[in-house]
């Protein structure tokens, strides 16, 4: 109950935006094909498709599913070492709504016949996403959930601090790295100077907490 009186008052705005999507399906219901494009390839052409129903109902609640996953994360932390208002966590349900809230938009967007380069709009999200939380990485607190999971920085809370605190300029460097590059690139090779920079950007860390664990031991 707390959590939900917390979020009503700190986090309406969220609420308003979750529930926007069904409020325009009654306007969209009977422009929209039986069969929608909901996913695609790196060309930007659908290769699946989803029943409308699900492309407007089923994706935002997904969206909601998500959200009250991490709303409640602090409630089901085994140690108790989240709060609920704790840096990053707000920011991360704002990103992870707008970020989903973006790419249904699209997939409706492109059901009604308009052309919009998917693939490329979600990479530049991700990326976007990346910088973004680069930012919020060095508060991050030791916990099972959000940041560098790894047993070394769990079991040592300075290992958890210099790790996050050289993730957080990488995650920053590599997002807007992706963002330069993105009107610079064809997709497919965007696509994979992408999947190098989020592979880099992830393991590095973990190797360099795996550093600190030898050095110090």
């Amino acid at each position: 109950m707390k959590t939900l009186k917390y979020a009503l008052k700190n986090e309406w705005y969220l609420f308003i935006l979750l529930l926007i999507p069904f409020l325009v399906i009654p306007f969209l219901w009977h422009q929209l094909p039986a069969q929608i494009a909901t996913h695609f390839d790196l060309q930007g052409h659908a290769n699946g498709y989803s029943s409308k129903t699900f492309g407007l109902i089923g994706i935002p609640l997904i969206n909601i599913g998500i959200y009250l996953l991490l709303l409640f994360l602090p409630v089901i932390d085994p140690k108790r070492r989240m709060a609920i208002d704790q840096k990053p966590m707000p920011s991360v349900r704002l990103i992870i709504v707008l970020l989903l809230l973006g790419i249904h938009t699209s997939i409706i967007i492109n059901a009604l016949g308009y052309e919009i380069a998917m693939t490329n709009w979600t990479l530049a999200g991700v990326a976007l996403f990346f910088v973004v939380m680069g930012n919020y990485m060095r508060t991050v607190q030791p916990n099972y959930f959000i940041g560098i999971r790894v047993p070394w920085t769990l079991e040592d809370p300075d290992n958890w601090r210099q790790t996050h605190k050289m993730a957080s300029w990488l995650w920053v460097a590599g997002g807007l790295l992706l963002l330069i590059l993105f009107p610079l690139l064809s997709t497919n090779l965007y696509f994979y100077f992408f999947i190098t920079i989020i592979v880099a950007i992830s393991l590095i860390p973990c190797i360099y907490s795996f550093y600190l664990y030898k050095t110090q031991s």
